[in-house]
């Protein structure tokens, strides 16, 4: 089997070294597990030279956009161009463990996934690490579609995810969002209105690093772009109607919420008084800091 590791680089040449060594790191350890790897960089800084190391272009080679195009169309042009049985969608600054796409290729092989979600840790600003799933109840919701419309996106990231090629959906690679921030969310929200199962592997492979770039620590950056994933999804015979009605109302509330003072708070809560005590539930039962206001 073979892994492809599609990673959009944008002015990333401080995390070059890491990410080669780990991608080195990896393909040792799926080669000695009878594997191999694929890694597609997609150059979104076409006025940067970016060349895959000589010793390294025999599995890692690069592709280049016409012009700075974003997240979503450089993920979707490295997908053109991948050859996997499984996709991993990594971020340029993110973070693998040595054998993680090793383990969950086994994972995903032996519970014949279509899609396959590690434990994660999300660095801090102080650098400490918090751990993503901390309970059976966190861990149950990671392919609950009603949780993504009322409380939100439970994977940090792509980069915790192994999919297999041939689900990803023909949707998300034609109908593009132009905000960077949501895409990930576009997607798993596509793949859970297809019906498609998440499993779940109980290992933290992979770390969020804390950067203060990070596009997906600025919620109106993030919610700008899901608005722009929602005016797609009327157009995706599928995606159900109230399910984008309730997404909408969701991401409005949480948005009214934040810029909100307390007295304000208080009134858009009890003007959505479901959704108020879905994410409280979320919240509690997770026994997360970080589930009302995401």
């Amino acid at each position: 089997m073979k892994i492809t590791v599609i990673t959009p680089f944008y002015e990333g040449d401080k995390y070059m070294d890491g990410f080669v060594d780990s991608m080195l790191s990896n393909e040792k350890a799926l080669s000695e597990a009878g594997h191999s790897l694929e890694v597609i960089l997609v150059n979104d800084s076409p006025w940067r030279k970016l060349e895959a190391p000589n010793s390294e272009q025999s599995f890692l080679r690069v592709i280049t956009n016409p012009e700075n195009k974003g997240i979503h169309y450089s993920r979707v042009a490295g997908l053109k161009e991948a050859t996997g049985d499984y996709i991993m969608f990594l971020d340029q600054d993110d973070i693998l463990e040595a054998d993680a796409l090793a383990q969950l290729l086994a994972a995903a092989l032996s519970h014949k996934s279509q899609v396959m979600v590690c434990n994660a840790y999300l660095e801090q600003s102080d650098g400490s690490k918090l751990l993503w799933y901390r309970n059976d109840y966190h861990k149950a919701l990671i392919g609950d579609l009603t949780t993504y419309l009322r409380v939100g996106i439970q994977i940090i990231s792509p980069g915790q995810c192994l999919v297999k090629r041939d689900v990803v959906p023909a949707f998300w690679q034609e109908h593009l969002v132009k905000k960077n921030g949501a895409d990930d969310y576009y997607l798993w929200l596509l793949l859970l209105a297809a019906g498609v199962r998440f499993d779940y592997l109980d290992k933290a492979l992979y770390t969020h690093r804390y950067t203060k770039s990070n596009l997906s620590k600025d919620t109106n950056i993030t919610d700008a772009s899901v608005y722009d994933f929602l005016d797609l999804l009327p157009d995706c015979d599928y995606f159900k109607q109230e399910d984008i009605f309730t997404l909408h109302e969701m991401i409005t509330y949480k948005n009214q919420f934040r810029a909100s003072s307390k007295l304000g708070k208080i009134t858009s809560s009890l003007a959505n008084l479901g959704l108020f005590i879905d994410n409280l539930k979320f919240k509690k039962k997770t026994g997360t800091g970080y589930g009302f206001n995401r």
